[in-house]
């Protein structure tokens, strides 16, 4: 038995969009699938649902099978996916289908934590138990995929302890048991946009890629302190958005981009017979380790589990996009294109005439389309010490951007995922970054959503008066406001620059941290993921037997001194790698391009080989981030500083199948209360006990 997607055409996919019939028919007859009334829950994309805390002060997060349509751009059809995810609220695992999954979006809800709090978590792992064959006890090879439906959870880019029942991503929940975790929010612990997904070694691709991602916000409150002129301490860019009256944010949009990359054929587990209903799911890792599969099968990104969204917006007023890129390996070019005349559009119009501006052919007239401004005021959840004005904006896996955004017109705007130079884009193919299969012509740009403006009676202002006016109501300091009103936020930072000539003096005589990516081909056709430690070290896969020098007990530990500042020299012999650190952020010191230029600062143009000019570095000087993209041949330095929380964590690549395939090592701070030379944790220990836990803590 095969089932057998259809190209429709434009026609059909407008008339799907508003839910008339079209397609399989086996999929009209789905139980789960979306009805006209719901139409318009399905297409607005809204902030994900929040999970509050139950009356134990705990949030309950539930992993199971989740049930859901979502719509194929490709095909102009609803494809029902039953995929692993987090359930929105948990009382839906009691009205489960008769499948045993959960009809949800598929999107984590989001969490949220203010500043001091200890942020109580309890997953609950409700994925069924595994076979042998996928998850053998012992695993053979913890560099292949394996495991799928054992998980854990880590708290991407937050400052808090990687040990015991906290951010310790070498914890494993199998199917059936579920797991307490608590993370202490540091009373200084930046506000702003983070964001959980699964870390397992040899499942976190899979489960990613199915949706098990969500956004987490932390709150703060502190306005600056100023004393003579000069600060004292600083604030959280929060307070400039907080509804003084409702104590809400009001114009808070939070989206996370997913790539959820289900099979093209029907899963004939689930869809055991012609005529039961069609359903597609992500069961093994034959897609995911293609490089070239995400881009040769013409996929979209979805916003918050929709697909070509409507997102919802006031005329003149600004809002605060907080955007999180949570998928595994595709990049995004952001970029908000206005419509011309376009007011009075339907939502079929406005559809049909973004989507005209796809293809290569109309990449003229794209690019005569006025842009919209984008203004980013914070990277990878840390407020930046100056706002910087965008046209664009280059999600890598793992990046976060909070952009300020006013729509001028009630005219209606395009949300594009704009193609870069190919050596920008991750993993694309050699001849195009993307194919249409019908008619097959290459793509300028892809649809990920549009905007419907609501008109009011607002003025025309720009985001400093905006900011200015906002801390001005709540009475900030003179120096403040004057210093808002240019675009400067140095009053907001989180972290003191380490870009200083005291700084500077520290590091004279210090070896560098170097991070060198790379990928070894051999014979057979086979390869091996990894990275190398030093200039000519050993690529080390990850939980290779290791003897040579700083090995502990046969494991590689990167040990880090904790309360130093150390600098890092981070590189890619092959492809190019986005790399991601646990626990602390990191200072952008300098880009150097392949001749050596640093392509960093604002104002600097990195040129491909075509003339082509790269934004993908612009303005990253003195930025702090946790996960940044290293192109092949070029040599990035950052500076970190191990303030506190000893133990051990991770790096990794964060094309996240190249991470479950070797290429993430062990990193530890100690010094202090940790012993440098302790045994390394088990990279696949699936069953940590307390008493485990116990020892591993300090």
């Amino acid at each position: 038995m095969t089932h057998y997607k259809k190209f429709i055409g434009a026609s059909c996919l407008l008339s799907c969009l508003t839910l008339f019939a079209c397609g399989d028919s086996n999929k009209k007859d789905n139980e789960t699938l979306v009805q006209e009334d719901e139409a318009d829950a399905l297409h607005v994309i809204t902030n994900p649902p929040r999970l509050k805390a139950n009356k134990s002060g705990e949030h309950e997060l539930i992993v199971a099978y989740k049930k859901q349509a979502l719509f194929d751009p490709e095909t102009g059809e609803y494809d029902q996916l039953h995929a692993r995810g987090y359930l929105t609220k948990p009382e839906l695992y009691n009205s489960k289908n008769a499948d045993g999954s959960v009809t949800d979006v598929l999107v984590g809800p989001q969490i949220r934590a203010k500043q001091g709090e200890n942020l109580k978590v309890h997953l609950v792992n409700n994925l069924p138990v595994e076979s042998n064959e996928t998850c053998p006890d012992p695993v053979t090879n913890i560099n292949q995929g394996n495991c799928f439906n054992t998980t854990n959870l880590h708290t991407h880019g937050l400052w808090v302890s990687p040990q015991g029942n906290s951010d310790n991503v070498f914890l494993t929940i199998k199917p059936n048991q579920d797991f307490h975790y608590e993370f202490q929010i540091e009373p200084n612990h930046p506000a702003g946009t983070f964001w959980y997904h699964s870390h397992v070694h040899g499942s976190t691709a899979i489960q990613v890629s199915s949706g098990m991602a969500g956004p987490l916000i932390i709150e703060g409150e502190r306005k600056p302190i100023v004393t003579n002129g000069q600060i004292q301490q600083n604030g959280d860019f929060d307070i400039l958005w907080k509804n003084q009256k409702t104590q809400n944010y009001d114009h808070e949009k939070i989206m996370l981009f997913q790539q959820i990359q289900y099979n093209e054929d029907c899963d004939t587990k689930l869809t055991p017979n012609a005529d039961s209903p069609c359903l597609y799911a992500l069961e093994d890792y034959s897609k995911l380790d293609i490089p070239t599969s995400w881009a040769d099968e013409n996929r979209y990104t979805s916003i918050n589990g929709k697909m070509l969204g409507e997102i919802k917006v006031d005329q003149n007023q600004y809002h605060r996009w907080r955007m999180i890129h949570g998928g595994i390996r595709d990049t995004i070019g952001l970029t908000i294109k206005e419509l011309p005349n376009s007011s009075a559009f339907t939502a079929e119009q406005t559809l049909a005439e973004c989507q005209n501006y796809q293809t290569k052919a109309m990449s003229a007239q794209f690019k005569k389309l006025k842009t919209l401004p984008l203004y980013t005021v914070a990277q990878d959840g840390l407020t930046m010490g100056k706002i910087q004005k965008q046209g664009i904006e280059i999600f890598q896996p793992g990046y976060r951007f909070d952009a300020m955004l006013a729509f001028p017109s009630i005219n209606k705007y395009c949300v594009y995922d704009a193609k870069l130079n190919l050596e920008d884009e991750i993993n694309a193919p050699d001849s195009s970054p993307l194919l249409r299969r019908a008619p097959e012509e290459k793509l300028n740009t892809q649809l990920l959503g549009w905007v419907n403006v609501q008109a009011t009676q607002l003025p025309v202002q720009s985001p400093f008066d905006f900011l200015k006016a906002q801390a001005t109501t709540i009475g900030l300091a003179p120096d403040v406001i004057q210093q808002v009103s240019q675009g400067d936020l140095s009053a907001f930072i989180s972290h003191a620059s380490l870009m200083t000539a005291e700084v500077d003096e520290l590091l004279k005589n210090m070896a560098k941290q170097i991070t060198n990516f790379d990928i070894m081909f051999n014979a057979n056709g086979s390869f091996k993921f990894g990275i190398r430690h030093a200039d000519e070290g050993t690529l080390i896969s990850f939980g290779d037997d290791y003897h040579a020098e700083d090995h502990t007990h046969h494991s590689f530990v990167r040990k880090l001194p904790i309360g130093q500042t150390q600098e890092w020299e981070l590189t890619s012999n092959v492809a190019s790698h986005p790399f991601h650190i646990h626990v602390n952020p990191f200072q952008v010191v300098k880009i150097l391009n392949e001749a050596g230029v640093d392509v960093s600062a604002i104002g600097s143009s990195d040129k491909d080989g075509a003339g082509n000019i790269d934004s993908q570095y612009h303005g990253m000087k003195g930025v702090w981030k946790d996960t940044l993209f290293v192109k092949q041949g070029y040599k990035i330095i950052v500076r970190s500083k191990y303030e506190k929380f000893e133990g051990d964590f991770v790096l990794h690549c964060h094309i996240l199948d190249h991470e479950d395939q070797g290429m993430m090592e062990t990193v530890r701070i100690c010094g202090d209360k940790f012993d440098c030379n302790s045994e390394a944790p088990a990279h696949h220990s699936m069953d940590m006990s307390a008493n485990d836990l116990a020892a591993h803590s300090h």
